[in-house]
């Protein structure tokens, strides 16, 4: 028998709580979801934001949004996203958007491919979603981001965890007592507090549910390539 450590992908959910520094929740899931044009497991792939700062965090990510530079890294040093990586992957997050919208979702930035040549697809983002929609739960893998409200923390760790993934999660707040809860209750591998979702070697990179199997980094992750060997010795 071979044992095996398989990473199977991700949806994860970045909650931002009323009392988030707005500039450090906005750099940092930008830098998520536009990280190899979202083509990480790690990535940010659905928002909740608290009611309260709602709408100052719409504005603050939708500017953030139209500064993303996307362009050939062939041939541009100054650009933050490249393509996607082929057509099929570019058919793929276009048909997810417009699904999105025939559901009911409103694209408040982007939504289409970037020019005719290239698998380049515009930095977007969606609102009014429902969490039952399709861009809620399946992984998008592309630079779009659906943005949901939601009035308490106890409802934005039910809808985080509504997912059959359980890689990577997000929390941003300042309150110490509101991140202990949250991590007591996240169903998932890994959460990062008012930072990217970017592990470190000496932690361990692990998903929950369908996120995969065992795991790599740090000490536990080399116990994953390792057998065990107990002897129990007596002697008269």
């Amino acid at each position: 028998m071979t044992k095996v450590s398989l990473e199977l992908g991700g949806k994860a959910p970045a909650i931002v709580m009323d009392d988030a520094d707005l500039d450090i929740a906005v750099k940092a899931i930008v830098s998520s979801r536009m990280i190899n044009t979202g083509q990480v497991c790690n990535c940010a792939e659905r928002v909740y934001v608290q009611e309260g700062i709602y709408d100052r965090f719409i504005t603050a990510l939708t500017a953030a949004f139209k500064e993303v530079k996307f362009g050939d890294p062939a041939q541009q040093t100054d650009i933050d996203m490249g393509p996607l990586i082929t057509a099929a992957a570019l058919q793929r997050v276009e048909q997810k958007v417009a699904d999105a919208v025939a559901d009911g979702a409103k694209v408040v930035l982007g939504g289409k491919r970037a020019g005719e040549k290239g698998f380049f697809f515009e930095p977007t983002i969606i609102t009014e979603v429902r969490q039952d929609m399709a861009i809620m739960q399946e992984e998008i893998f592309g630079p779009v981001l659906p943005v949901m409200r939601f009035k308490t923390l106890g409802e934005a760790i039910e809808l985080a965890n509504d997912c059959e993934y359980g890689l990577t999660s997000s929390l941003y707040t300042q309150n110490l007592n509101t991140t202990m809860n949250a991590l007591r209750k996240l169903k998932f591998g890994e959460t990062y507090v008012n930072r990217e979702n970017f592990e470190a070697m000496q932690g361990f990179h692990a998903g929950w549910r369908k996120s995969g199997v065992g795991g790599a980094d740090g000490k536990h992750g080399l116990e994953e390539y390792l057998q065990t060997h107990v002897a129990y010795l007596q002697f008269s």
